[in-house]
């Protein structure tokens, strides 16, 4: 009986590590967009969607290697995160467009983006063609080769881009934006080239994180994204809001809770339809000891 709860257990930790690490990335966008931006990127959802439909639309559709498939939806989502905001988010920011007026605008972005899918790529659920059914047996758990290899792939992804932000100077720039937007402007750093980036890094992070829940997900739709934007959410807030370190380390921690949650140790396990309630159940704990969550500082009262 120890056994099967020890093998049900290292099942469900691997399945957090996975669905930990695409929120994570997912999250980490956000938390980029809005740190620096002030922008809630709404339609974050539907950009991975869109990197998931292009990239199995070239891999088994016209028979593309994956992996080129794969850069070739990233190029999509940075060249779509670039354009909106030379169209759209620029123009609004330089208006001094408010907070609410931002949000309604990219809740529309989101319903156009939505809508566009469909209407490119038609209704119906999509696959990759990859195999689902090989596993490998650790300490008693069938684990599933691509989860292992979408594991590795986002933790490579979620290593690089720490390193990134902590070494590289346009990563301190966009910290440095993120904490004092008018003191980084007035001390020389380029706000152009740190909101170029900004964009970049989301539309690699966006379009990854599409394709490794569509392969973990085996078929997927175009309600995919949707799906999952209250749990990136959740993610964002819980790390706290505006830090990339913090949006990892949220991500992880609610992949984690979720997955955990339907132990059978617990009660029976919480049902697998209500996870997105598990998550924002433990949301609403952790703010209620640290309302400015886990990463952030607590203000002092003058």
């Amino acid at each position: 009986m120890e056994s099967i709860a020890m093998a049900e257990f290292v099942q469900l930790l691997f399945n957090g590590l996975v669905t930990g690490s695409i929120l994570a990335m997912a999250a980490v966008g956000v938390s980029l967009v809005y740190g620096v931006l002030r922008l809630v990127n709404f339609a974050a959802g539907d950009f991975m969607t869109l990197g998931a439909f292009v990239a199995v639309f070239l891999s088994v559709s016209k028979g593309w290697p994956l992996i080129v498939a794969i850069l070739v939806a990233i190029v999509v989502i940075c060249v779509l995160g670039l354009a909106l905001d030379w169209l759209l988010w620029k123009r609004l920011r330089e208006s001094k467009a408010g907070t609410l007026a931002l949000f309604l605008v990219a809740t529309g972005v989101a319903l156009i983006l939505r809508q566009s899918i469909l209407m490119i790529f038609s209704s119906g659920s999509r696959k990759f063609a990859i195999n689902e059914t090989a596993t490998f047996s650790f300490l008693g758990a069938n684990i599933a080769t691509s989860q292992l290899i979408v594991l590795l792939l986002a933790s490579s992804a979620i290593i690089t881009l720490g390193l990134f932000m902590a070494k590289s100077t346009i990563g301190k720039d966009m910290r440095a934006f993120s904490d004092n937007a008018s003191l980084a402007a007035v001390s020389g750093i380029n706000v152009n080239k740190v909101v170029r980036y900004v964009w970049i890094i989301n539309g690699i992070l966006s379009a990854l994180a599409g394709i490794f829940q569509g392969m973990v997900q085996g078929r997927f739709d175009s309600t995919m994204g949707w799906t999952l934007l209250l749990p990136i959410f959740a993610a964002v807030v819980l790390g706290t809001i505006g830090d990339a370190y913090g949006a990892l380390l949220g991500g992880m921690v609610l992949g984690l809770v979720m997955e955990l949650s339907t132990w059978h140790i617990f009660f029976g396990g919480i049902p697998g339809s209500y996870k997105n309630v598990v998550a924002f159940a433990t949301l609403g704990i952790v703010l209620l000891v640290k309302p400015e969550g886990l990463l952030g500082v607590k203000a002092r009262s003058i």
